[in-house]
């Protein structure tokens, strides 16, 4: 018997990377599972691969109708709802005097606001069960210094932890537990980028002491997950990062 049989988790941002490592642990941990993305192809393709044992459904979190819907059809399914992981992370690798509106806007669209929109959603259902909110963040956003070109990513980041405070003093009877994780491969997070200059930005990274000799695997960080989900006590912060190769 899994340590989450019986829970009904939603995980946000599950067709790739750590999100979906996220759902395939929850659900080998016998929750009863819904993953929400917005690439429906992906998604089903991993409700298959797990038997069955997975509702999927389209949600974007850039729109708040989607975010409220998404939410409701996975909680009149579910039964109700005892989990929620947010694993939504959209980045770009430019420096700040680069990024237009658009671009600022898609960015906290995605990771601030969007995990503002579908926790409102999902708190009411989480009160009901006394049930736990854990969300994605990085260990860029707490990084001195910074990390060059990484800048929307890391304010965004910066903002979604500030967020996860406020909704833990408003929402006591939900734990809310925000994840600083740590270089993680692979995943969709750099698909957009110029490899070519992303790879000099490394470098730079590396110089400064802010790379760890090697990544972490997507499951790794999954596993971490899976233990809050099944802890018994609220836990507020974690930090999940790669060992220093030596």
């Amino acid at each position: 018997m899994g340590r989450l049989e019986g829970k009904r988790v939603l995980v946000v941002g599950a067709s790739s990377g750590i999100g979906r490592a996220i759902a395939v642990a929850a659900a080998d941990e016998g929750a009863q599972l819904a993953v929400a993305a917005r690439r429906e192809e992906a998604l089903e393709k991993l409700a298959a691969e797990l038997g069955g044992r997975a509702l999927s459904m389209r949600l974007d979190v850039c729109d708040e109708a989607s975010c409220s819907e998404g939410v409701s059809r996975a909680v009149e399914q579910l039964g109700g709802l005892d989990g929620l992981v947010f694993a939504v992370g959209v980045a770009y690798m430019h420096k700040l005097s680069e990024v237009d509106a658009s671009a600022w806007s898609r960015i906290f669209s995605s990771n601030v606001t969007g995990a503002a929109l579908v926790a409102n959603a999902a708190i009411p259902h989480l009160e009901a069960s006394r049930g736990r909110a854990i969300f994605l963040s990085s260990i860029s956003a707490d990084d001195f210094p910074p990390r060059s070109a990484l800048g929307p990513y890391m304010v965004s980041k910066a903002a979604l932890n500030k967020l996860v405070e406020v909704l833990q003093t408003e929402h006591k009877a939900v734990s809310f537990t925000r994840v600083s994780v740590g270089d993680t491969m692979p995943t969709d997070f750099a698909s957009d980028w110029d490899m070519a200059a992303a790879g000099e930005v490394v470098r730079e990274w590396g110089e400064q002491g802010l790379m760890f000799g090697r990544a972490m695997q997507p499951e790794s960080v999954a596993a971490h997950v899976a233990d809050l989900l099944a802890a018994r006590e609220s836990v507020a912060v974690t930090r999940i990062v790669p060992h220093y190769e030596i």
